[in-house]
């Protein structure tokens, strides 16, 4: 089984317009550059296992909700 990245990419950047972050300070909460957590949101790059809690923790979101749909995930793409 594969990881669709982008996609999982696409929950992180919900989650984080839905918590009022940009990009530069959740990367600065999470300890990484905003290049690199571009990159995790367009699908790029993937989430390392700390970095992915740090999410969690930081978002205020189940860690499960990065890899299945999330209600409003659809609404995002228009």
């Amino acid at each position: 089984m594969e990881l669709d990245y982008k996609a999982i990419g696409k929950r992180v950047k919900i989650a984080r317009i839905k918590a009022d972050l940009t990009q530069e300070k959740l990367s600065e909460l999470v300890g990484v550059s905003p290049t690199h957590l571009s990159n995790i949101e367009n699908g790029r790059a993937g989430l390392t296992i700390p970095n992915l809690i740090k999410l969690h923790q930081i978002l205020e979101c189940p860690i499960s909700s990065f890899f299945v749909d999330i209600e409003g995930e659809k609404e995002a793409d228009n």
